[in-house]
């Protein structure tokens, strides 16, 4: 690769799994973007490892044999970067809303922010046409990972914790807002 910094290829994503893998980097203590991304890089790397763990609603906090979607950002958060979130999505949301600017567009969101989601009423743009998302509650909680995708879970019949695709799909159509939690 010519002339690409290592900083850019964490940022986009590139070297966190060759990076995270090894479980060390050595980072520049005064470089705070370099720091964030790495944080936000262990928070993938672990939110990754439970792939496949399957959903349950109102999972049980005390183990990682399932996950329901606030469990689930409240577990890899507090394990990788050390944050304590609230325990649901709702009160998650709440949270980023307090400690951080948020985006309504989920195209303007940097890798590892919250995305927060109202219910589903379809899978269609239309069937959300006439929502009004100022008045929805939030009932859904993923992390961004970047070109459109979402890494979350949601249903037992979906697989459980998954990587999903937002654009032109329901998640985009229910995206009320994301931000950081960091």
């Amino acid at each position: 690769m010519r002339n690409v910094s290592i900083k850019k290829l964490i940022a986009a994503g590139v070297l966190s799994a060759v990076l995270f893998s090894t479980g060390s980097v050595a980072l520049p203590l005064n470089d705070h973007a370099y720091a964030a991304s790495s944080t936000t890089e262990k928070i993938i790397s672990t939110g990754m490892k439970y792939l496949g763990t399957p959903y349950e609603f109102g999972s049980n906090r005390s183990t990682t044999k399932t996950f329901d979607c606030s469990d689930f950002t409240k577990h890899i958060f507090k394990v990788a970067a050390g944050v304590t979130l609230p325990s649901t999505s709702a009160s998650q949301a709440a949270y980023v809303k307090k400690n951080s600017s948020i985006k309504t567009n989920w195209a303007s969101l940097k890798r590892g922010d919250l995305m927060f989601f109202m219910s589903y009423h379809g899978s269609s743009a239309t069937s959300y046409a006439k929502v009004s998302k100022a008045k929805q509650t939030v009932t859904h909680v993923g992390v961004y990972l970047g070109n459109g995708k979402m890494l979350n879970t949601f249903s037992k019949e979906s697989g459980g914790v998954r990587v999903d695709s937002i654009d032109n799909k329901q998640w985009e159509y229910r995206f009320l807002f994301g931000g950081s939690a960091l």
